[in-house]
């Protein structure tokens, strides 16, 4: 089952630094720091097989065992993944690993001790180049560096696009929440929190443990204590079911934590660890309850601007179907209203002067095109906007549009610095019928000349020129 809130947009004008800068680690720490690590890995294992380590060890592995039927799926396996296979199962195995590494299985003094010591040495050698075998977390062989490392080791590519993938849907909401600096301490506290669902459910591994998701688990538990009763908008999948529901936040943990439960239970032989995903949740959760007792207006300020914000959104909606039925004059007093809580709010604007266009003289359509053809349009979905808008309201503005000189001249210098000669024509005829003057008019002037030149009208080119000349 996965659940994902996505009930707030990412706002880039506030950006979320900190989550952003986690992805970009975890992504360096995978291209780079790990790269190569399968060819180091296969390499350390292919030396186990060939030097005779893994044969070594096998016996007397059997011989811990009492040579028990159980083990003889390992003669099963092909040639080329019986270390594979061996070694894995061994280290599973962690009472045995402390006997063979303690030199209780193979002592000094032995037969094969002196042969088993320098190969095991080797080995081991290799195996510290392994980037996720030597900083993963391993509870039976614990190193304080690790419990820091094995955050930002993945072991596979889509392992690591899942885990950031998360990290971004949670982390900016908890980022907005409590600010930069307190994100990147909670989010490595919450990690070390996972991390102690590793000590105290599965305290003797041999095998790494590695990945973000333990931390991330703890932004989620974070979240929904951080949001609390405030309801929610979260995306579920269910085997091949999904939809889209609306709960409190806090509901969230125990479905979340349930979820983790069921995956232990179902599959105790996975490889995803679950415990550290329950460390993370629980952590995450405690962490922000200190948060919020400790800081009560941590960032409150943040969260009823997104409450304000939703309710504006489900509004502005609501508006809009009115207006996709026509009914433009209930649609216009709500579009008032809405306009004066978000004055440059682009979507509220474009519904406002659609309804208003029922009265092509009214000052509400003249001050709504006036007020959408002055905000800045950067990328070219806003380009596009201002053109049409500015398109729709010469054409139906009655008598006729009410554009100031200062507003002319700087839509002038804009449709010429995008290459709409219409447009540029249009406000240019409208200043000199005005006899507005506007600062580097003559420096547009003649760049309207190249654009009339380029569409092909000499005549329109050679009297701009002339117009420029004449300044």
């Amino acid at each position: 089952m996965i659940i994902i809130p996505f009930d707030r947009k990412l706002d880039w004008r506030n950006p979320p630094i900190v989550t952003l800068v986690l992805i970009i680690v975890n992504i360096l720490c995978f291209f780079v720091w790990q790269s190569g690590d399968d060819q180091r890995y296969m390499q350390a294992l292919k030396y186990y097989q060939d030097s005779g380590l893994g044969e070594i060890e096998w016996s007397r592995y059997r011989e811990y065992k009492g040579k028990q039927a159980a083990l003889d799926a390992g003669d099963e396996t092909e040639e080329d993944f019986a270390a594979i296979f061996h070694y894995w199962q061994m280290i599973e195995d962690a009472p045995f690993m402390h006997e063979l590494l303690a030199e209780r299985i193979i002592s000094p003094g032995g037969r094969d001790y002196p042969q088993w010591k320098e190969k095991r040495q080797y080995f081991d050698e290799l195996m510290s180049r392994v980037v996720f075998v030597n900083w993963g977390l391993r509870t039976a062989a614990p190193r304080w560096d690790s419990l820091l490392a094995h955050m930002f080791l993945h072991g596979g590519f889509m392992h690591l696009l899942g885990n950031m993938i998360f990290l971004l849907a949670v982390g900016f909401l908890v980022e907005r929440a409590i600010g930069h600096g307190a994100f990147l301490l909670c989010y490595l506290l919450v990690g070390l929190g996972s991390a102690s669902f590793d000590f105290l459910f599965r305290p003797d591994e041999f095998i790494p443990s590695i990945g973000a998701s333990g931390a991330i688990a703890g932004l989620m538990g974070m979240y929904t204590v951080l949001y609390w009763k405030r309801r929610i908008r979260f995306f579920y999948f269910i085997f091949v079911y999904f939809d889209y529901v609306s709960l409190p936040a806090i509901a969230l943990l125990p479905l979340w934590v349930g979820n983790e439960l069921f995956q232990i239970l179902a599959y105790p032989e996975s490889n995803v660890n679950y415990f550290a995903h329950l460390g993370g949740l629980f952590s995450g959760a405690l962490v922000a309850l200190a948060v919020r007792t400790l800081l009560p207006s941590f960032k409150e300020d943040f969260l009823r601007e997104e409450d304000e914000e939703a309710e504006f959104e489900q509004e502005l909606s609501r508006i809009r179907v009115l207006c996709d039925q026509l009914e433009y004059r209930r649609a216009l007093p709500l579009l008032v209203e809405l306009h004066s809580m978000r004055p440059g709010n682009r979507a509220a604007l474009l519904l406002l002067q659609e309804a208003a266009r029922i009265d092509p003289h009214g000052d509400i359509y003249h001050q709504a095109s006036q007020r959408l053809l002055s905000l800045p349009a950067v990328n070219t979905e806003e380009q596009r906007l201002r053109r049409e808008v500015f398109r729709e309201y010469i054409r139906h503005a009655r008598p006729g549009p009410k554009l100031g000189r200062k507003l002319v001249c700087e839509l002038f210098e804009w449709f010429i610095g995008i290459g709409a000669f219409r447009e540029a024509e249009f406000l240019a005829k409208r200043m000199a019928r005005k006899q507005w003057s506007c600062e580097r008019q003559a420096e547009m002037l003649y760049r309207l000349a190249d654009l009339a030149a380029m569409k092909g009208e000499e005549g329109k080119s050679e009297l701009y020129r002339e117009a420029a000349n004449s300044m």
